[in-house]
């Protein structure tokens, strides 16, 4: 079924207008996202095509609660259990992942790049990275410049003191 609905999805969206936001930079974009419907507080509906792996310096959280539908490909997701635990699950297409707003993982890509229906709830929190030194707010991580949209100084420390709180509101990831 989830051939199909990306085969429906290829054709109604991405093969007919540009991605409504490109995220990792024009150059070497890490993931193209189409809205699916219009962006509201309450509820969105994503298509995404990750071109690569999410950045390998820190696992990142969500700002909503999610839902993800593995459409096509195959990633390892990397997060942490109670204790601090490093997880690795491999997911492949069919596979659909619940996450609450804060949950910290990391997309692997295997081979090639991966389509997924991503469904979020309202905005709960501020989003962030899971640095060593605790968690950081996404402007503190990303690249300011572009409004967060490549990668920036990442978990380096500054003179602002490091880590921040998840709380608040801001961009949305």
């Amino acid at each position: 079924m989830h051939e199909r609905v990306l085969a429906w999805l290829s054709r109604r969206v991405a093969e007919t207008r540009s991605p409504d936001v490109v995220i990792g930079g024009v150059e070497s974009p890490y993931l193209l996202r189409w809205w699916l419907i219009p962006r509201n507080p309450v509820c969105n509906l994503y298509l995404h095509l990750f071109l690569r792996s999410d950045d390998d310096r820190a696992l990142h959280d969500h700002p909503w609660w999610n839902v993800s539908w593995l459409l096509k490909g195959a990633y390892t997701e990397h997060t942490i259990a109670a204790g601090g635990v490093h997880m690795r699950t491999v997911r492949e297409a069919g596979a659909v992942k619940a996450r609450r707003a804060g949950t910290a993982h990391r997309i692997e890509l295997h081979a090639g790049p991966c389509w997924t229906l991503f469904v979020t709830g309202p905005r709960l929190r501020d989003w962030g990275f899971h640095c060593p030194q605790g968690w950081r707010h996404w402007r503190d991580f990303t690249n300011p410049l572009d409004g967060g949209r490549t990668v920036g100084r990442g978990c380096a420390d500054d003179d602002r003191g490091g880590a921040a709180s998840p709380t608040g509101a801001g961009h949305d990831h």
